[in-house]
């Protein structure tokens, strides 16, 4: 359910990880680094990047002792034993093809951690598995140093998405409608009392109330009415299997989130309001 970064300490030692053989060297960006003077090495063949797509989420794994770091764009857990601990904070790339986070707990502005996530071929020195594509480089709170190697999941560049625009949409688009829907849609998917976890449609009805169809995390879909002029919720009624209406999911609205969505495919408009905040997602699966 939404930042220069800069921290400073010794060069990173990646003990756990094993890049390319004879990699060159690469000094760090300190403009977008959370840490100036590290060096890291030069980006190794770490697997194709599908079309499109960019990293979306990073989970890293460190030994000696055991840690992990679970990342995507607006924050992440770092788990050590006995102890997990939610950051809140920002996943970025560098133009060298890195990426750094720099994040903290909320009542904790000053404990942040750091970390350089950088492209080559790493080995889990505690296991005989195929090398994964990123290694890590991480700075605790408390000034400790680690180091790890990182899976990727790849999706659709969000921060870069079009802005949505109800003017140059078609009349079978029903995401026309958000301009006066859009209120309704966030009220129906917030308190309508279903695990939601998108909109595949929603219309004007009479009597100035509107329809909001949700989807559930399990793809049930319920019917949700609400008045326009006083934003309650009158009924949520599950809609029976097979029902359809014109346009449904396309596009697929999805709720704004601590978390951005993942997609794989498609394409993607983001939702927001004048200030630039936010208000949802609209996906469109052509090609999916």
């Amino acid at each position: 359910m939404r930042a220069a970064l800069l921290l400073s300490f010794t060069a990173l030692v990646l003990a756990a990880c094993s890049p390319a053989p004879q990699p060159p060297a690469l000094v760090v960006d300190n403009a977008t680094s959370p840490f100036p003077d590290a060096a890291e090495p030069e980006p190794a063949p770490a697997g194709e990047t599908p079309d499109g797509q960019v990293p979306r989420s990073f989970s890293c794994r460190g030994n000696e002792p055991f840690w992990s770091l679970e990342l995507g764009h607006q924050g992440g857990v770092l788990t050590e034993p006995g102890n997990e601990t939610l950051l809140v904070g920002d996943l970025a790339a560098t133009e060298t093809g890195a990426w750094t986070f720099r994040g903290a707990p909320e009542d904790e502005p000053d404990a942040f951690t750091g970390a350089v996530l950088s492209p080559a071929q790493c080995f889990d020195t505690m296991a005989n598995g195929p090398a994964m594509p990123y290694s890590a480089a991480l700075h605790f709170a408390d000034g400790r140093q680690g180091s790890g190697c990182c899976t990727v999941e790849f999706g659709l560049d969000l921060e870069n998405a079009p802005s949505f625009d109800a003017a140059g949409k078609p009349d079978e688009d029903w995401s026309r409608w958000l301009p006066t829907l859009g209120p309704a849609v966030l009220r129906c998917a917030f308190d309508g009392g279903v695990v939601t976890e998108g909109a595949s449609k929603a219309w004007p009805m009479n009597r100035g109330k509107a329809m909001v169809r949700l989807v559930d995390s399990g793809g049930d879909r319920f019917d949700c009415l609400v008045d326009l002029g006083s934003g309650d919720i009158e009924t949520v009624q599950p809609v029976p299997a097979g029902d359809t209406v014109p346009g449904e999911d396309q596009p697929r609205w999805l709720p704004p989130g601590d978390q951005q969505p993942v997609l794989h495919c498609g394409r993607v408009e983001r939702v927001e309001t004048e200030g630039g905040l936010v208000t949802g997602w609209l996906h469109y699966t052509d090609g999916c």
